[in-house]
């Protein structure tokens, strides 16, 4: 399943409509449901954009389930926050 065509300069800023995404309306309503993603007013947050891309691309490749890739993408971006902190204090 192709998953997203993005469409990153809208009239909104960073959000994208949810019909300029080739990903099936349910699923996303699905994954608002579950936290995965925030909708609003059926539009989501380029970050939850990125996010869903990733989560799709371990369900895809790697045979994850749902729960699992969104553990395991939440995880990730914990590690680079904390990278992210760690080279602020060595800077300081």
């Amino acid at each position: 399943m192709k998953l997203i065509r993005i469409h990153c300069h809208t009239d909104q800023g960073d959000t994208i409509a949810e019909y300029q995404m080739e990903c099936h309306p349910d699923l996303l309503t699905i994954y608002n449901k579950m936290g995965i993603i925030d909708l609003k007013d059926d539009r989501i947050h380029f970050e939850d954009l990125l996010r869903l891309n990733k989560i799709l691309r371990l369900k895809k490749n790697c045979g994850v389930n749902t729960i699992g890739a969104t553990i395991i993408v939440e995880l990730l971006e914990k590690i680079e926050n904390m990278q992210d902190e760690i080279e602020r204090l060595r800077r300081k």
